[in-house]
């Protein structure tokens, strides 16, 4: 126990050094497509939901290992709980947008445009604000590695419907609307009905995508309710707190190479919906 700060800083430092890097070339490079393609639009905006978590990641540890501060305890609370909801927004908005790709390429490309993509990014960074700055004392209550004791200095129903809510709003709700599309493109693409799908590649990177984010920030939610049960242990909360604030830091630093990856696959297929008797050079990606 003893050593659980140590390995915190560590593991937590790492997340650093790795996810500011990969996720500003993640910036810098949909930025330059922002004004061509909605996938830009959405790599964009995810990218700098991660870059605006991960650099503030050092406020967090001063604020918990250096100095009690309190406006940086709020503060790295707000963008903690901002990132979570923006997060599951945008990626709902990413499946959705991928269905409907998939199910009507002509009316995707003259409907679906940037500025249109933009305009619901906007909306949704607005609507995670308002859910952030409304629980955001939370995260710090509750999600505090380095405490030596939990205190909560909030009202009890308050923190319970809080809590509920953030499950719900944050995580569960954005799950079940991200699986209806998604069970969507793997029908398409299992009975072939739009000749555009010519590789599976693009359906397993979204596969690979959805279980990253919500495997990550799953023990968030689990040892939340657990800290508001009736009983629980103590050393194991402490741990499992640490454990699930590092999962959802590295989560910022799994995303870039997804986005990279669906980037590149978002303008191919783009190209054959632009030009059907186009051939890709590359051909079909072979089966993994």
């Amino acid at each position: 126990m003893e050593s659980l700060p140590i390995l915190f800083l560590v593991l937590c430092g790492m997340a650093f050094l790795t996810g500011v890097p990969l996720n500003g070339y993640v910036l810098f490079v949909a930025g330059s497509r922002v004004e061509r393609t909605t996938s830009a639009v959405w790599f964009w905006n995810r990218a700098l939901t991660d870059f605006i978590f991960i650099i503030f990641l050092p406020l967090k540890l001063i604020s918990v290992f250096i100095l009690d501060l309190d406006w940086a305890k709020m503060l790295s609370s707000t963008i903690t709980s901002f990132h979570m909801f923006s997060s599951a927004f945008l990626l709902t908005t990413l499946s959705v947008d991928r269905c409907i790709l998939v199910a009507g390429p002509e009316w995707a490309q003259n409907h679906c445009t940037p500025r249109l993509a933009f305009m619901i990014a906007m909306g949704m960074w607005a609507l995670s604000l308002g859910f952030s700055f409304r629980y955001s004392d939370l995260w710090e209550s509750l999600l505090s590695p380095a405490n030596t004791s939990i205190n909560f200095r909030l009202d009890e129903e308050r923190v319970k419907a809080a809590i509920a809510i953030q499950f719900l709003v944050g995580f569960l709700i954005p799950l079940a609307l991200i699986l209806i599309p998604t069970f969507y493109i793997v029908l398409a693409a299992k009975l072939r009905r739009n000749g555009l799908i010519q590789s599976t590649k693009p359906l397993k990177i979204l596969l690979g995508l959805i279980p990253a984010f919500f495997l990550c920030w799953l023990p968030c939610h689990v040892f939340f309710f657990l800290q508001i049960s009736p009983i629980y242990q103590l050393p194991l909360l402490r741990i499992g707190s640490a454990f699930a604030c590092v999962m959802i830091y590295f989560s910022s630093c799994l995303n870039p190479i997804f986005y990279l990856t669906m980037e590149e696959e978002f303008l191919r297929y783009r190209q054959r919906v632009r030009n059907p008797q186009t051939t890709d050079n590359s051909g079909p990606e072979p089966a993994e």
